[in-house]
């Protein structure tokens, strides 16, 4: 993934209604590179084989969403 520049920080600061000072903005945007970097890095396990569990739910439970 590409780096985010300033502007594209700014565009998402502004949809987030976040304000972020022009003086802080160079440090933002490393930090948000750095972690979108760090969920790149991130995979996701292979459940394709794995079977799903059914789901259990006590009498008690079943008594209180009535």
């Amino acid at each position: 993934m590409a780096d985010l520049n300033d502007a594209e920080v700014m565009a998402l600061a502004k949809a987030s209604g976040i304000t972020i000072p022009d003086d802080l903005l160079p440090e933002v945007r490393e930090s948000l590179n750095g972690l979108l970097e760090a969920l790149d890095a991130i995979t996701e396990p292979d459940v394709a084989g794995i079977e799903a569990l059914p789901i259990i739910v006590s009498a008690t439970a079943r008594k209180q969403e009535a």
